[in-house]
C-alpha cells in the first residue's frame, strides 16, 4: 500500500513496536486538520442511515476522504513498521455505528453497564469463514474515529495482553481499556486482542470505521529503521507478563536470523528464576502455583535451552490449558529448547488428533465449541512450539504434512507458514498439499507459500481458482462456501507472491470475473504487483468499469 499523503512515513519507535507486542494496540493521532474529520463524518452520517442500510466494505468508496487518515505519515509508518512497507489492504471493511440511548432511563446503572460490556468482549473472527489465530504480527486492524470519542459516547475497549489467547476469561473480560480520544483518533491493533464496542451514553451518533491490513512477506533483515533493536519489557503494559514470547515476536519481527536472539543474549532479566535445577523449575509449572511462578518457570527452563530436554514431558502438560499466559511461555520454551523438542511435540500433534479424528469434534473440544469453524481455527500449541523452533523442525513438519491426519496436517502446514523464510525447504511439500482432499488443509497450505514467498508456487496456486473437492460448494457460512475461501486464500497469497506471481498472470486476469468479490480484489492487487503491462491494463480496465462516483445522490444523477 503506498502513503496517500505525499509525506514520508513516521515509523514506530522500538518502545512503541514494545508495547505493541505486549499489549497487542496503539493510540496514534495522525497530524490531519479538524475539518477533514468533520467532514468524514458528515459523509459517513448520509452513507450509513442505519444497520440495515450499512454499505459494509463499500464504505470507502463512498467516504474516499478516508483514504488521507490511512495514508498519513502516523497511521503509513505504523503500518509499515509492524507489517513491512508491502503490507497489504484487506478487502473487508464495515463502519460500526453506536446509536444514542433511546427512552427515558436508557442509560444502564454502572454495575449494568460494566456487566454488558464484560459479556461483549471477543475476538474478531477472520470472515467470513475461519483462520488460524497468529501470533505474529501478520494482521492488523485499524480503527479510526472521525468525532471526539471520549468515554460516554462508547469507544471501543481493548482488553490488554489478550492478542496471544484461544479464549477469554471472565477476569479478562473484566478489564477493558477504552480507546477514548479526539476526532481524528486511530486505534491499531493486533487483529486477535480481545475488544469490545462501548455503550453509548450521548445524545449522538458514535462512528468507528474499522479497516484490516495484512502483511505480504516475511520480515527483512534489520527490522524497522533506527538501533533501538535491543529487547526489553515495554515501561508499561496492561496484561500479564510474558517476556519469552515477547521477545521471540520481537526478533522475528525485526527480521533476526535467530528468534531466540534476545533470551540467548541475556536480555529477559526474569529467564533465571526461579532459581534452582531444571527439575525444581518443572516442578514449578503445577496448577496449583500462582500463574506468575508458573511463566518463570517456563523462562528458566527456556533459558537452558537443550539443557532441559529432561523437562519436555512437563512443558509439554501444561499445552493447550488454562491460563493462557502459562500454556504460551511453555510453547515458547519448548521452541528454544529446540532439536529435542521436536519429536516430542509431533507425537504430541499425532495424539491429539487420534483422540479426535474428525475436526469438527477436535474444535468442539478446544472450547470454542462446534461453531468454532466459522470464527477461527484455534490451533494446537503444539504448533506455535514447533514454529518457534525454527529450521529444526522443518523435516519433520514436512513428514508430517504427508502422512498425517486431518488436525496434523493442518497444524503442520500452519507452522511451517510461520516459519516462513527458514522453511524454503517445505516448498514442495506444501504445492503437493494443494490437492490434499481437506480445503482446511489447502488454505493453510496456500496460507504458507504466500508467507515463505517462494514463485514456484504461483502456477499450483493460480490452479485453485479452477479446483472444486466433495463438499467444497456446500454453503458454509454468510452465503460462502468452502470453495470461494480456498479462492481467496490462494488470491491472497499470490498478491503477497509479487513479482513472483508472473506464472499465474493469466489465472489472475480470469480471475478479475470471480463472482465473490475479494477474489477479484486480492487478483487487482496481485497483477498490480506483477506489474506487467498485460496485468496493469488487466487490472485498471476492472477499476475503470466499477469506479464510483460518490457525488451522485438521488437529488444528483450527473
Amino acid at each position: 500500500m503506498d502513503g496517500a499523503c505525499g509525506s514520508a512515513p513516521i515509523p514506530l519507535s522500538g518502545e512503541q513496536v514494545r508495547q505493541f507486542i505486549a499489549d497487542g494496540y496503539l493510540t496514534l493521532r495522525p497530524s490531519l486538520p479538524r475539518k477533514l474529520h468533520e467532514s468524514i463524518r458528515r459523509r459517513l452520517d448520509q452513507a450509513v442511515p442505519d444497520r440495515k442500510g450499512n454499505p459494509g466494505n463499500n464504505i470507502l468508496p463512498l467516504v474516499p476522504e478516508m483514504r488521507h487518515v490511512l495514508g498519513s505519515p502516523e497511521v503509513h509508518g505504523a503500518l509499515q513498521t509492524l507489517l513491512g512497507p508491502d503490507y497489504l489492504e484487506h478487502p473487508h471493511r464495515f463502519c460500526h455505528v453506536e446509536e444514542p440511548p433511546a427512552g427515558p432511563g436508557a442509560d444502564l446503572p454502572v454495575p449494568e453497564r460494566r456487566a454488558k460490556l464484560a459479556a461483549n468482549c471477543h475476538q474478531d473472527s477472520y470472515t467470513p469463514l475461519a483462520r488460524p489465530r497468529y501470533h505474529h504480527i501478520r494482521y492488523a486492524r485499524v480503527m479510526y474515529y472521525p468525532q471526539d470519542t471520549p468515554e460516554p459516547l462508547g469507544p471501543t475497549h481493548v482488553i490488554p495482553g489478550t492478542h496471544l489467547n484461544t479464549v477469554l476469561s471472565d477476569a479478562e473480560r473484566a478489564r477493558p481499556i477504552p480507546a477514548a480520544g479526539p476526532a481524528g483518533t486511530i486505534s491499531i491493533t493486533h487483529f486477535d486482542v480481545g475488544h469490545a464496542a462501548g455503550i453509548n451514553r450521548s445524545g449522538q451518533r458514535r462512528f468507528m470505521v474499522k479497516f484490516i491490513y495484512q502483511r505480504a512477506s516475511p520480515p527483512a533483515p534489520g527490522g524497522w529503521p533506527g538501533a533501538d533493536h535491543r529487547w526489553r519489557d515495554p515501561q508499561r503494559y496492561g496484561g500479564d507478563r510474558q517476556s519469552l514470547a515477547w521477545s521471540h515476536l520481537w526478533d522475528w519481527l525485526r527480521g533476526a536470523g535467530d528468534r531466540y536472539a534476545s533470551l540467548r543474549g541475556g536480555a529477559l532479566p526474569h529467564a533465571g528464576r526461579p532459581a534452582g535445577s531444571a527439575g525444581a523449575a518443572a516442578r514449578a509449572l503445577a496448577d496449583d502455583r500462582p500463574c506468575a511462578e508458573r511463566v518463570a518457570a517456563a523462562e528458566a527452563l527456556a533459558a537452558l535451552g537443550a539443557q532441559a530436554a529432561p523437562q519436555i514431558p512437563a512443558l509439554l502438560g501444561v499445552l493447550n490449558r488454562r491460563p493462557d499466559p502459562v500454556r504460551v511461555a511453555a510453547a515458547y520454551a519448548l521452541g528454544a529448547i529446540g532439536a529435542p523438542a521436536v519429536g516430542p511435540l509431533i507425537d504430541s500433534l499425532r495424539g491429539r488428533g487420534a483422540a479426535a479424528p474428525v475436526l469438527s469434534d477436535r474444535l468442539e473440544a478446544s472450547g470454542r465449541g462446534p461453531g468454532a469453524i466459522e470464527t477461527a481455527l484455534p490451533l494446537d500449541d503444539a504448533a506455535f512450539a514447533l514454529a518457534a523452533a525454527g529450521a529444526a523442525a522443518v523435516p519433520a513438519l514436512q513428514e508430517l504434512l504427508r502422512g498425517g491426519d486431518e488436525w496434523a496436517r493442518l497444524n503442520a502446514a500452519f507452522a511451517l507458514g510461520e516459519i516462513d523464510r527458514q522453511a524454503q525447504a517445505a516448498v514442495p511439500a506444501l504445492i503437493a498439499a494443494l490437492d490434499d482432499p481437506s480445503h482446511l488443509v489447502v488454505r493453510a497450505a496456500a496460507d504458507a507459500l504466500g508467507a515463505i514467498g517462494s514463485p514456484e508456487a504461483a502456477a499450483p496456486l493460480g490452479r485453485l481458482f479452477r479446483v472444486s473437492r466433495p463438499g467444497w460448494d456446500e454453503e458454509a457460512m454468510r452465503s460462502w462456501t468452502a470453495r470461494d475461501q480456498v479462492r481467496v486464500n490462494a488470491a491472497t497469497a499470490l498478491a503477497r507472491l509479487g513479482r513472483g506471481a508472473t506464472a499465474a498472470e493469466g489465472d489472475l486476469i480470469r480471475a478479475l470475473d470471480d463472482r465473490c468479490g475479494q477474489v477479484a480484489t486480492y487478483a487487482v492487487e496481485a497483477l498490480r504487483r506483477i506489474g506487467s503491462p498485460s496485468a496493469l491494463a488487466a487490472a485498471l480496465g476492472l477499476l475503470a468499469a466499477e469506479r464510483w462516483d460518490p457525488s451522485i445522490t438521488p437529488a444528483n444523477g450527473f
